[in-house]
């Protein structure tokens, strides 16, 4: 509808309610009538035609299936996950099998159908079958799939995997960190062992508190001498692009190397050859270092918390030691600091203080006594 206005100018108004009972409204002020009007026919027009194609897309993922989105989102993983990461992608692919087996959602039923109710009932039959935490990385998988379908196929905007409640009903433990005499005794039998790299590897994740497939990726182009720098590559980043993180390269480690390299030579990239870092079975010649000095077996990761809490413990700021760990926030860094045991100072302060007042209590006393008599 246009009126004109007092000063003379049009006013052009477009009202429009959408499919979903939303109001548009649209104003513009004009000089001539003619522009007001052939406004309003424009905008109306381009109102519509948004409302039409709205609707195309809702249609879109109305013949949707689950089970071809189930497919389709599992083809992103695998290609998007290098082999190296590949078990993110199997993890996904279990969730899923895992999510058809409960029966609640056969891979026949339209995306437009799913509610809440049937999400929350595939919930609690993983529940009966799986452990909390097991249940909880499931239906991490399941909801990032959903967001992925919102993102690429033009699924519903609304997750049904979004505010279920926690499977697990503890904490997560964390990883167990060695003290350090224990530590100490492993190098030891470690730098007596037939195998040298094993007291390299270690020592190596003592100085830097790297992560295993940190250590796996390391190549002697990262071992900056002259720089007096590492530089340690990880994917542990939202993107999952390889970034190099350069940390300062420890005096000592810097001579062990520099040892290593010339026994070695430079026939090879990386500095440890990969066997002795891989999981599993590859993996047990630390767990049977731990035996022989009959102590807890503890892993690479409980090295990483040793490393990062023996640097607080004896003088690391607490921003020093989260650029040690290269985290994100300091947040993190302070899940991996474990309570070191020793002396409490505050209460050898305050047992000082009540001890001095005891004794001047008593020499009151004296004095009073000696004074009656």
């Amino acid at each position: 509808m246009a009126f004109q206005m007092k000063n003379g100018k049009w006013k052009g108004q477009v009202y429009y309610t959408d499919r979903n009972g939303k109001v548009h409204r649209k104003t513009k002020n004009f000089d001539r009538k003619r522009d007001t009007l052939q406004w309003q026919n424009e905008e109306r027009n381009r109102l519509e035609l948004a409302d039409q194609e709205a609707e195309t897309t809702q249609k879109s993922f109305r013949n949707l299936l689950v089970g071809e989105w189930a497919e389709l989102y599992m083809e992103h993983a695998f290609n998007t996950f290098t082999d190296e990461n590949c078990k993110l992608a199997k993890e996904k692919q279990r969730a899923f099998r895992r999510f058809f087996e409960t029966g609640v959602l056969p891979p026949t039923t339209p995306v437009s159908n799913v509610r809440k109710k049937d999400i929350l009932d595939v919930f609690n039959a993983l529940k009966k079958q799986y452990s909390g935490k097991n249940v909880d990385r499931q239906i991490k998988n399941l909801k990032a799939g959903w967001y992925w379908g919102i993102d690429y196929i033009e699924m519903p905007e609304v997750n049904p995997f979004c505010r279920l409640p926690k499977a697990a009903t503890t904490e997560e433990e964390p990883h167990y960190m060695p003290p350090l005499e224990d530590m100490l005794n492993v190098l030891k039998l470690a730098a007596k062992n037939d195998e040298p790299q094993h007291y390299l590897v270690l020592f190596t994740l003592l100085m830097t508190a790297a992560r295993r497939v940190e250590m796996r990726r390391l190549t002697w182009a990262d071992v900056k001498f002259m720089g007096e720098q590492i530089g340690l590559r990880t994917r542990k980043r939202k993107d999952r692009i390889e970034s190099c993180d350069l940390i300062p390269l420890a005096t000592e480690l810097a001579a062990k190397l520099k040892e290593y390299k010339l026994q070695v030579g430079n026939k090879r990239s990386y500095v440890f050859s990969e066997i002795q870092l891989e999981s599993g079975l590859h993996m047990r010649w630390l767990r049977r270092l731990c035996v022989k000095a009959k102590i807890t077996p503890f892993g690479v990761h409980g090295i990483r918390a040793l490393a990062g809490t023996l640097a607080h413990t004896n003088g690391a700021c607490l921003m020093d030691v989260k650029e040690l760990l290269r985290h994100k926030s300091t947040h993190q860094t302070d899940k991996y600091l474990r309570k070191q045991y020793r002396q409490n100072e505050a209460v050898n302060i305050l047992s000082s203080i009540t001890s001095k007042a005891g004794n001047n209590g008593k020499n009151d006393e004296n004095r009073n006594d000696a004074s009656a008599a």
